[in-house]
């Protein structure tokens, strides 16, 4: 029994013993495991399901967007938008003249018979007899003369050096007055013996017989008027066709309109002007605070120009256009301060028998205390109306032009061609009467207003 046992552990032994060291060269069960879970490896690899660090990456990494990628497409946007309107505005100013030709031919057509103007009347045949006593003779005077009795005849032949004023008196009404009023015929231009050719081109003179431009280009006013006085004008015309059209087309003719000297079509503009019944007056640029910030022109007057240069400009100014009463500044904010530059212009002005109208851009303006010790003609502006631009601003300005005229006697207020200012205007104007004042042009305010 134990030579079994015996025998038993020993074959046990055998068969551990061939497990651990097998014979005749044969590959052992742990071997065989190692080189299949090699093959899986590399099918796993050669099938993606094993990440293969030896290839490169098929997937290349997101590039960083230009930082100023949102900035170049702003830009280039903004550039297209820039064009576009430029070039739409470019059209319109080359092809404004045709399109409103076309525009004018497209509106309804009438024909009328219009009756000739009426003839002014002489105060013999209104039965008023004009005050024995007349003023002295002023050069500074207002329109209240002698022509203005015989409502300025259309030749101004009765314009002389020694026009007299003729004062309202307790004798003759305001409501006799007012029959003496006429439709205005303004004198034509140019009247040969009120222009002196200069070099650059025509230059207003007084003539011989001592007749003034300002008095013979002016619109007629009665001069027996007793109610306040409300000259309106409206400057920066001729650079806008439109806004000039309307303006000369829709105001009334007692309303006062200023052209810029740069502006083109001066003369079709003058003269459409003077036919519609507005006297006219020209802009002089002057140099401003702000300049060159703000800039007159190539023809604006400066504080830095000796006497003769700026007279020279003066000229040029003068010489664009005839038929005006006088001139009105421009910007001049800082010219109108200095008296020793104003001087010599304010002294030319008078010699050429013209009038200047002192647009107050700046309330410390010395202009009409040096128009008055050189015995030039003017007026002053007392009002802006629309330097905001808003149906309220402008009601209200003009209640304040009404209640400077009844404190005063008479007012100067200064708009611009603004649809808005426009219409203000005619809607005002309709009523002026009912409320006790007349409508005037600015030669008719000249000299009524005391120097500030």
């Amino acid at each position: 029994m134990s030579d079994f046992g015996v025998s038993d552990v020993e074959e046990d032994d055998d068969d551990s013993g061939d497990l651990a060291a097998p014979e005749n060269g044969e590959p052992d069960a742990a071997e065989e495991f190692t080189d299949a879970e090699e093959m899986v490896g590399e099918a796993a690899v050669s099938h993606d399901f094993v990440e293969n660090e030896d290839e490169e990456d098929e997937y290349l990494a997101p590039k960083e967007p230009n930082p100023y990628l949102p900035w170049i497409l702003l830009g280039s946007a903004w550039g297209v938008f820039i064009l576009v309107v430029g070039g739409l505005f470019l059209w319109l100013e080359l092809t404004e003249d045709a399109t409103m030709a076309e525009l004018r031919a497209m509106r309804p057509q009438m024909s009328m018979q219009v009756p000739p103007p009426k003839q002014p009347l002489q105060p013999s045949q209104s039965n008023i007899t004009a005050p024995a006593s007349a003023g002295a003779s002023q050069e500074t005077g207002t329109s209240g003369t002698s022509a203005g009795v015989e409502q300025q005849q259309a030749a101004g032949s009765n314009d002389t050096a020694g026009e007299e004023a003729v004062t309202q008196t307790n004798g003759v009404s305001a409501q006799s007055a007012a029959r003496l009023e006429t439709v205005a015929v303004l004198h034509p231009h140019p009247d040969p013996d009120l222009v002196e050719d200069g070099e650059l081109g025509p230059l207003p003179i007084v003539d011989a017989a001592g007749r003034k431009p300002w008095r013979v280009y002016s619109r007629p006013f009665n001069a027996l008027e007793t109610r306040p006085r409300i000259a309106i004008v409206i400057t920066n015309l001729g650079v806008s066709a439109t806004s000039t059209q309307s303006a000369i087309q829709e105001l009334p003719g007692a309303v006062t309109l200023a052209f810029a000297p740069y502006a083109r079509r001066l003369d079709e503009w003058i003269n459409a002007s003077r036919a519609a019944g507005h006297e006219v007056v020209i802009t002089l640029p002057m140099e401003p605070l702000d300049y060159p910030r703000s800039d007159p022109g190539p023809y604006g007057l400066l504080t830095t120009l000796d006497a003769e240069q700026n007279l020279r400009r003066l000229e040029w100014v003068l010489s664009r256009f005839t038929g005006y009463v006088g001139v009105t500044n421009f910007l001049g904010s800082r010219f109108t301060t200095d008296a020793e530059a104003l001087r010599p212009i304010l002294i030319e002005l008078k010699r050429r028998g013209l009038m200047f109208v002192d647009g107050r851009d700046n309330p410390l303006s010395v202009a009409p205390r040096l128009a008055t010790e050189v015995g030039l003609p003017r007026a002053i502006n007392d009002i802006f109306l629309d330097q905001q631009a808003s149906r309220i601003a402008i009601d209200n300005q003009l209640k304040e032009v009404e209640e400077v005229a009844r404190r005063n006697g008479a007012a100067v207020a200064f708009g611009r061609p603004f649809p808005i200012t426009i219409a203000r205007l005619k809607r005002w104007i309709r009523s002026l009467k009912e409320r006790g004042f007349v409508l005037a042009p600015v030669s008719a305010v000249a000299g009524r207003q005391a120097d500030r």
